[in-house]
């Protein structure tokens, strides 16, 4: 298996040379090459890729603002930074960058930066497995609500949130993020199979959202008869209820 790779360099000679330099390690396929960090973006959004070497200057979003992005995100690529200045090296270190390469980059730097890229590649990615091995025989051996908590993505790992820690739900871009008092994370499931697992004292109040009843801080009345809930969270989000669900919130929250 051969692990795909993307080159972000706003210069074509570089990435042409680049290029060719990571293909003579057979491990490793170049299988985007891109000059600008919007794109970048937009194609990662689309695709998963195990290695991304990264110039920090280039049109757009920058290198660095880049990675900061990905370290929010599942399944991000490893990074691999190339640059002409070395004044962002220790951001980069900060971003849990494989590697630093200050150009012009040398053969036998290049082939040490695969190697340790290679070895961190594997090892998340056995890793990942043992961690899906583990909550598939968790999931098997006994209900999820007696867990009382929820696996979310958390870059490398799965972090394991206790129900009463979760302010709420919601959908964005076909992904469910759980927010607690002040972060958000990824899930790996769909608002329907969180209605199955979770406690009572979460309600789905609206197609994108389901809420911890114990973390609502007001009903707004809205217009035509709606409501709008403030969660207890630090920005005090508001979250609109949907007309079906009026009389629900109504009882269980004895407004009426």
């Amino acid at each position: 298996m051969k692990f795909k790779t993307m080159i972000v360099e706003d210069e074509k000679l570089a990435r042409d040379e680049l290029k060719f330099m990571i293909e003579k390690e057979s491990d490793f396929e170049v299988a985007a090459e891109l000059a600008n960090g919007e794109q970048t973006l937009a194609l990662l959004d689309q695709e998963n890729f195990d290695l991304i070497f990264l110039d920090i200057q280039i049109p757009g979003k920058s290198g660095i603002e880049i990675a900061r992005i990905l370290n929010q995100k599942k399944n991000a690529p490893y990074i691999i930074f190339t640059t002409a200045y070395d004044e962002y090296a220790v951001e980069a270190f900060r971003l849990a960058a494989v590697d630093y390469l200050l150009k012009p980059i040398s053969d036998q730097q290049l082939k040490e930066s695969l190697k340790k890229a290679k070895k961190e590649i594997i090892n998340s990615n056995n890793f990942k497995q043992k961690l899906e091995n583990l909550f598939q025989s968790l999931n098997n051996s006994q209900p999820k609500q007696e867990l009382n908590k929820i696996a979310v993505m958390a870059k490398d790992y799965y972090l394991m949130l206790d129900f009463q820690d979760i302010y709420y739900f919601s959908t964005k871009e076909k992904r469910v993020w759980a927010h607690c008092y002040q972060k958000s994370y990824m899930t790996q499931f769909q608002l329907q199979e969180l209605e199955q697992m979770l406690s009572n004292q979460f309600f789905r109040i609206h197609k994108s959202y389901i809420v911890n009843l114990k973390h609502i801080k007001a009903v707004i009345p809205w217009f035509k008869g709606k409501y709008q809930v403030l969660m207890e969270d630090c920005s005090e989000h508001k979250i609109p209820v949907s007309r079906s669900k009026v009389e629900q919130i109504n009882n269980l929250l004895n407004l009426k």
